[in-house]
């Protein structure tokens, strides 16, 4: 509760997260402090203040929540050897409508039948270590030690448009097409560092999601960049060629998950599931860690 209060930053919403209620939080960090000694929080009108005293422990909190939760994959990796139960997985939104849903889960239910799938779609990384999700799907490497992961697949980039939009279009420049972009708060992407390099003309069009960019693009209102596999998949986008055209970015993909759970027979098959098929589905590369 301490740890989720700061995370939370009140202790109204460390309540919801925690699946209890405001008072029940407030009077388990009171006992913490009695317990301790110390003031933890300042109590104010408006949210409750971490104390200087609170930011000294917090490191030593998270380590103990970090041994807690290798104790507890440890006593699930006693209970049992068999593939049923939940795996939590993280991974934008984008992966889960575009790739994980419609292509590696009926696959992984019809082969085990017994197991539960909870996916947590966001652009903020889960903490894995927090229990927040057992395996993540990533633009990017981790290398914490607790954390174990590896490349899965390469997505070769490239500007799409709808059919209808890329024959409007034909023999213009970068600078001539109609731009849609992604803007995330706190998050620069290989897609935004190209457009601000490559592309003189404001976006005629900025979204705070790619799941909006690409109906965007599926409607016919400009061009964005996205991953190349999404024309073998879905027939409304098409790659637009365009010359001179400077080089791509590419996207690679990492499976991530905990380094006590990965040997578990059910993280091994949601591993094994999103390895065999996001991979054929990008550009086929060696396995990596």
């Amino acid at each position: 509760m301490f740890l989720t209060a700061l995370r939370a930053g009140s202790f109204t919403r460390a309540a919801i997260e925690l699946g209890t209620d405001q008072s029940t939080v407030s009077r388990r960090i009171a006992s913490l402090e009695g317990a301790l000694g110390v003031t933890l929080f300042e109590r104010t009108r408006r949210a409750p203040v971490p104390t200087e005293d609170a930011a000294r422990l917090r490191e030593a909190a998270e380590q103990v929540e970090a041994s807690l939760a290798r104790f507890a994959d440890a006593a699930t990796g006693l209970r049992t050897q068999a593939i049923e139960g939940r795996v939590r997985l993280a991974l934008t939104e984008e992966i889960a409508v575009h790739f994980v849903v419609p292509h590696v889960i009926p696959k992984l239910r019809a082969a085990h039948p017994g197991l539960s799938l909870d996916l947590v779609t966001g652009y903020r990384a889960a903490d894995l270590a927090s229990r927040e999700a057992d395996i993540a799907l990533r633009f990017f490497q981790t290398e914490r030690g607790d954390l174990v992961g590896k490349r899965i697949a390469r997505f070769r980039t490239a500007i799409l448009g709808s059919k209808a939009y890329a024959r409007r279009v034909r023999n213009l420049s970068l600078a001539e097409l109609d731009w849609i972009a992604v803007e995330l708060a706190g998050l620069a992407t290989p897609e935004s560092a190209w457009l601000e390099a490559h592309v003189r003309r404001p976006p005629v069009l900025v979204c705070s999601s790619y799941q909006t960019q690409v109906a965007a693009i599926r409607s016919g209102l400009g061009v964005g960049i996205g991953p190349l596999a999404l024309t073998k998949l879905e027939r409304s986008y098409m790659a637009i060629d365009v010359r001179p055209r400077p080089e791509m970015p590419v996207l690679d993909l990492y499976v991530v998950t905990r380094r006590a759970i990965r040997d578990l027979p059910r993280i091994v098959a949601v591993l094994e599931a999103l390895d065999a098929t996001l991979g054929p589905l990008g550009d086929r590369i060696r396995p990596s860690g």
